[in-house]
């Protein structure tokens, strides 16, 4: 991207998987489930993708990324947990890659310095 994330990809990403994970409990057949699951998976692949190539980079919004990481050192976890505990034959291949994903930014908002430490 240009050092700074797309926040506005990662907001209509989570709005879908959100809505996905709702419907998924109330009718869980629905054709518009694996759309959308498919689309926040290929979605979150990207900005995943955008995130590694951003933090290579020689400028950098650190900004954006301290509370980007801060809110997915609590997010990141807790959509994990959720996701393993989907069973569905159908969404499996979804499922798994957001996992993979999610734990993937996990392991980068777990490792990435806070502002006060930064400031040291």
């Amino acid at each position: 991207m240009n050092g700074e994330i797309d926040l506005e990809l990662y907001t209509i990403s989570m709005i879908r998987l959100n809505n996905a994970l709702e419907k998924l409990e109330t009718s869980p057949d629905s054709d518009d489930i694996e759309k959308m699951f498919k689309e926040s998976c290929r979605d979150f692949e990207e900005l995943y993708k955008d995130i590694i190539s951003d933090l290579n980079e020689d400028e950098i919004q650190f900004n954006d990324y301290y509370l980007f990481f801060e809110n997915g050192k609590q997010v990141f976890p807790q959509y994990i947990d959720a996701l393993k505990d989907i069973n569905n034959k159908d969404l499996e291949k979804y499922i798994d890659s957001l996992i993979n994903v999610f734990s993937n930014l996990n392991k980068i908002a777990k490792a990435f310095p806070n502002q006060q430490e930064m400031v040291k």
